[in-house]
Order: structure tokens, then sequence, then C-alpha cells
């Protein structure tokens, strides 16, 4: 386990942080780490078991650069030697690292509004229509998640979607020093199984959808279904909005009784006593489409200027919490009109007249959402440009090339990130759910794909680019290199434009 470290300006004592989990002296503690390379003067190291090595393998390094205290797991490793400073044993200290973390930042999240998104489609646009939302409402709202994180803009890009325990309390810690007043956090499923929002008091809980996703991780459904679950059993919200379109939504309204917030994009859905907020009609435009819904706070409309049901079902749950939030109807529904989509998320190509979309669409429900989400706008061929992600669900490329020939009028296969798995194997297993191959079109080099699928389609044609999204990279062979599917589309599409 590797975070960032983090420091604050006054300094609790190591018995404050570790009170409940282990004796400890009341040493000041001057900052807070589980990266070894991170320590300096004054720290509290917390040598936790990692995936190849252990906290305790850097000990040295840590004591010489000025680390005042060590905190292990003896379940994880043998008792070190002597080193001349405080050594803690902290039995589950993984589990700890949350609530060590809040007390040591002063319990930000207590200071804002703090809201946890998950589901397996539709957290980040979610969370980002409702931070936008929020601030339109003068609620100076951060966020958290896939695109990064930060206020007004994003300075900090994220390796995972939840940051790591002590980074993510301290980024709490800075929103809180910055003014803000709320957070909305997208929680993934990973985050929830591994203890990232450990210490985190979520005043609301949001779940999206659960469609397959990180099987590799989880094994199977019902296992992925009750990590998500877990931030609306363990972590006690206040407010809990479930959107009821799938089975394991209405698993989890039934698991939380009725203390939940109903959302469904189907008017005649029953809410069972429980507060709803249910879409009555959906009228698609160029712009987007114009809704209308019916709510425990009345009946009103508005114009979402982005494409797609899914989206329809996204601004839905986005409404529902404004309204249990106390937002007047009205402002509610205005401010719903002003949104933009998310970096990477059924965006269109900002800097073309084109018909390009780029979308985060790497599973079979995304990639089938995403099509459908189109189509209503298309007058003509619909385009579908994707690949796979090596050393993820081998299961899902096949699924995906299914939708995609039945969804599409023009299939273009290429590479994602392959990582260490070799492009052409994976693009074999795509290939493989295809029913007639021929029609497809297969293009190892992405950028090549992407130029390729611009320059042949017609004016009146869309071309859905799936699978990167806002990711500005392409990992090969376990490298990282420059990479962005936004800026290839622009450039490939203003060269289409000049040849006019």
């Amino acid at each position: 386990m590797s975070v960032p470290a983090m420091q604050m300006n006054s300094s609790p004592s190591l018995s404050k942080l570790l009170h409940g989990f282990a004796d400890a002296p009341a040493l000041c503690v001057t900052g807070i780490t589980s990266d070894s390379r991170q320590v300096r003067d004054g720290y509290l190291f917390l040598a936790c078991e990692g995936i190849s090595s252990h906290g305790l393998d850097y000990l040295q390094e840590a004591v010489a650069a000025g680390a005042s205290a060590v905190a292990w797991d003896p379940s994880t490793a043998a008792a070190p030697a002597a080193t001349g400073i405080a050594m803690i044993t902290v039995d589950n200290l993984a589990s700890h690292l949350g609530e060590i973390a809040n007390r040591f930042y002063g319990s930000p999240s207590h200071a804002l509004q703090t809201i946890g998104v998950t589901g397996t489609n539709g957290k980040t646009t979610v969370a980002w229509l409702l931070a936008q939302c929020l601030q339109q409402l003068d609620d100076r709202c951060a966020y958290v998640g896939t695109l990064g994180s930060g206020i007004d803009e994003l300075d900090k890009i994220a390796g995972m979607t939840t940051p790591a325990a002590i980074e993510l309390h301290g980024r709490l810690a800075e929103f809180v020093d910055a003014g803000a007043t709320s957070v909305a956090i997208e929680v993934s499923s990973h985050a929830l199984s591994q203890g990232r929002v450990n210490g985190v008091q979520f005043d609301a809980a949001i779940f999206t959808n659960l469609t397959r996703d990180h099987l590799d991780y989880h094994g199977d459904m019902r296992a992925y279904f009750d990590s998500k679950a877990r931030l609306f059993l363990e972590h006690g919200p206040r407010l809990k909005i479930i959107n009821l379109d799938s089975s394991y939504g209405m698993d989890l309204a039934a698991r939380c009784g009725q203390d939940v917030v109903t959302v469904s994009t189907h008017f005649d859905r029953v809410a069972n006593g429980r507060p709803f907020v249910f879409v009555r009609s959906v009228v698609a435009n160029e712009q987007g489409s114009d809704i209308s819904f019916t709510s425990s706070w009345g009946d009103g409309k508005f114009m979402l200027p982005l494409p797609g049901d899914f989206n329809v079902a996204n601004a839905a749950i986005v409404l529902a919490y404004l309204l249990a939030s106390g937002v007047d109807l009205d402002k509610a529904s205005d401010v719903m009109s002003l949104t933009e989509a998310p970096s990477g998320r059924m965006q269109r190509a900002p800097r073309t007249d084109r018909a390009v979309y780029i979308d985060y669409a790497h599973t079979p429900d995304a990639i089938e959402s995403a099509l459908k989400a189109l189509r209503p706008h298309c007058r003509g061929e619909l385009w579908c440009v994707f690949g796979c992600g090596g050393e993820r669900d081998i299961g899902k490329r096949p699924l995906m090339a299914k939708l995609a020939e039945r969804l599409a009028d023009r299939v273009v296969i290429t590479s994602d990130n392959p990582r260490s798995e070799g492009p052409t194997e994976i693009i074999n297993d795509i290939v493989s759910g295809l029913t007639e191959v021929e029609n497809a079109t297969i293009i190892e080099d992405r950028a090549a794909a992407i130029s390729w699928a611009i320059a042949n389609a017609a004016p009146s044609d869309f071309v859905l680019i799936a699978g990167k999204g806002h990711e500005n990279y392409q990992e090969v062979n376990g490298k990282c290199r420059p990479f962005s599917d936004i800026a290839l589309a622009n450039r490939a599409a203003k060269s289409w434009e000049a040849s006019e």
C-alpha cells in the first residue's frame, strides 16, 4: 500500500490518533503516511502489508527520514528489530487507516455535506452534475473521482476512482480550508472493500445501477453488489437515494427499508410510501432531451443538454438529491438545464462541428447505453470505435462485440489499454463475439482507427469513440504513453473539415 504523505498545521498526539486501537505515548505527530518515501521529521509511519511487499521492509528508510513512530500489524509480519523510536502494534491496521487519517485531519468530512455516489455506470456523471448544480446554487462543492479532484478546477488527476484513505481525508481537509461546503465523491466497489472511505462521514449515499464489471476482482455479481451496498448499510448516511431501474436497485432499496428516496425513469413505478422522483416523459432533440417528471415535491420539467436515456436517469438522481436537500423545485429544475457533460462522458468533440462523441464506455452495458443514447439523434449511420483493456474481465470482450454489431451501423475494433497483454490476442477475443466478422473493420493502432473512422464517416453520421473517455494516456507493456481520444478526435475531425 502506498499513498502520499499528508501533513497538517496543528500536530495531534500519537495517543489520540491510536486511541481505541492501541496504547501509545502522547508523542507529537507532524504527519502521517504509509509510504516510506514520503516520511519526514516527526511523522507516524503506518507500515501496512502491500500486494508485493510490506511497509516494514522499508523501516530503516523511514527511520532515517525522521519518523518518530511506526505502527504495524503483528498479524501481517514478524516483529522488527529495535529502532530507537516508538513501535506500536495495531491489530487490523489497514482497516483503521481511514479513522486514523480522519482524526489527524480533524474530521474534515464532518465539516462538509459529503455525498457518496456508487454504481457501475453513471458515478462520474452524477457526481460531476451534482457539483455543477450545487455550485450554481452558491454551495461551494468539491468533486473527487475518476476525473481527478478539486473545487473550481481539477488540479490532481486520480490514479484510482476513489483515493486511498489517507489521501482522501487529506483532500477533504484541503477542501474545507479552501471554503468548500459540500463534496461529491465517486465511491468504487474496490474502495469500499479495501476500506478507502473508512472514517468518512457520508451525509448522502447514491446508487446508480449495477451491471457486469470488475468480476476479475470480486468473483461474482453478488460479491460485487454486496461491496456497493456497504456504503448504505455500514456507513450510516442520513440520506439514501436509489435508482430502482435495476433488480439490484430494487434489492438495495428493500434492504434499506423505508428510509430511501427512490428514483426511476418509469413514471408508473410503485414508490411504496417512500419519497420519489419519477420521470414522466422524455422528448429527444438535437441538443439533448426535454424531461418532465413527477415527485413527492411536485411536478415539473427541464431541458437536459446531454444525450441519452442513461443521462436522463443520471439527471433524475441529481434532481432527487437537490429536492430531498430542500432546494426549491423551480430552482432545481433551472440548474439542471445548465449542466455540461464531464470530460469523456458522452462528450461531443468540443472543437469541431462533426458529431463525434467520446465516452468512457468499457462494459457491455455501458457501450449498449452509449449507442442507444446516440441513435435518436443520428440522421445517418452510427459508428462505434472500441477495444477492450488488457488484464481485465475477458468474458466481456465478445459481449461488447455482439452489442456493437447489433446497435451500430459501422464497427471499428481497435486497441484500448492492452497493458501487458498482446493487443492482437485481445482483439481476437473481441472478434469471437461477432456474427459477421467481414463487416467489421479491424485497425489495431487506436490513433489510426479513430482517424480512419472520422475520415470515412459521412457528414450526417455519428461516431462514438468508446472505452478511454477522459484518459490522457495509453498503457502498453506496463508503460503509459501520452494518448487522448478527445485530442485525436478533434484533430481528425478538423482535418476532415479542412479537406471538404
